[in-house]
């Protein structure tokens, strides 16, 4: 070996050490030409998506939705990864699908100037993390997994306190390198801690293997595959029994409903409205059965449709962010009898009452 090429294999073993030994973190590296502000894309984030990651990309608003500007993700997602996401959402999780052809509200052109506004808030350099990480054992992941990562993300990476891991979407467009240098360094002032001074290197390939092997969901992977001529969303607003006696609700705090007396009111076949304030991808997967879409950013604009003689009940799946927009809107235009769902559609359907699929898989 040549002293040149000494030299160069001692540099490569140095950025190795600092991206993966047990003992140090990553040294930032100070963003060299800054990303200029982007303010149509600031005006799009903050109409569609600072209701759950806060108006500065904080995270952690609704339903520990991701910190998205947070250095350790945006030096290590790329920005097909971000418009990805944001375009198809995490389905079956309170991450809806933006995309407009998955029902949401935002073309590509949208999308990307979301993203554009994201990376001005980097100030970190970027990391290609595609070579970072080779093939593990899944076997050996697995009891990482069990002893590590479980408590937070669940069985199978089902999802417990934070995030699904076996999401169809994020199996898709998150790469071995960004889960690698995601579970190394962690994310700072998010709960997400760093494993690289608890892991070996090889175990967190092991890690990467097993949640590569866990079964993926594919409840809701069939999406749609075109939206033309498909309307299912854009009926008027009806009210459930509207032949029957109104539905009286008694509200806690003067704004939440449980589950179980607005289902009490459809057994009674008691006529109110119930809006799903998600974004129509949502809605287009599965919805309350009874209930009309329209979206939190739309409601202001369907006001004619919504009548003030009777309940009118929002919900999401946060469960209070975005629904609790669409009750503001409502309660601003003097809806008196309103209120919100207080836990949420994801709750409602696990307490076995009744839900529509229109997109069965």
């Amino acid at each position: 070996m040549t002293r040149q090429m000494a030299i160069i294999s001692i540099g490569v073993l140095a950025i190795g050490a600092t991206l993966h030994c047990g003992s140090t973190r990553r040294q930032p590296r100070p963003l060299e030409t800054p990303f200029p502000p982007h303010p149509v894309g600031a005006q799009l984030y903050e109409k569609y998506c600072a209701l759950c990651h806060g108006e500065s990309g904080e995270g952690y608003l609704a339903d520990e939705a991701t910190a998205l500007a947070s250095q350790d993700f945006l030096v290590a997602a790329s920005d097909s990864f971000i418009a990805d996401n944001t375009g198809r959402g995490r389905p079956g999780t309170p991450m809806s699908a933006w995309g407009r052809e998955y029902g949401g509200a935002l073309d590509p052109q949208d999308a990307a100037m979301v993203v554009s506004h994201l990376r001005s808030w980097q100030t970190e350099s970027s990391i290609n993390t595609s070579k970072l990480w080779k093939a593990g054992r899944a076997d050996k992941g697995s009891e990482i997994y069990a002893r590590e990562c479980e408590t937070c993300h669940g069985y199978e990476g089902k999802g417990a306190r934070y995030m699904t891991l076996n999401n169809a979407v994020f199996q898709e467009t998150a790469t071995d390198g960004f889960i690698g240098f995601t579970v190394e360094q962690g994310r700072r002032k998010t709960k997400m801690p760093r494993f690289g001074n608890k892991l070996r290197r090889r175990q967190i390939q092991d890690l990467i293997a097993y949640l590569r092997s866990i079964p993926k969901d594919t409840t809701f992977s069939r999406l749609f595959s075109a939206q033309e001529g498909d309307a299912s969303w854009e009926k008027p607003a009806e009210i459930l029994f509207p032949q029957n006696p109104p539905a009286v609700f008694n509200l806690r705090d003067n704004r939440f409903v449980k589950a179980a007396e607005v289902y009490k009111a459809y057994q009674k076949q008691q006529s109110f409205l119930l809006i799903d304030a998600r974004p129509h991808s949502d809605y287009l997967l599965s919805h309350i059965e009874g209930a009309v879409s329209i979206p939190f950013y739309d409601v202001e604009n369907r006001l004619d449709e919504i009548p003030k003689d009777r309940w009118v009940i929002t919900y999401c799946g946060c469960p209070h962010a975005i629904s609790g927009k669409a009750l503001d809107t409502l309660r601003a235009h003097g809806y008196q009898k309103s209120g919100l769902l207080d836990e949420g559609f994801y709750v409602w359907g696990e307490m076995g009452y009744p839900i529509n699929k229109n997109r069965e898989p």
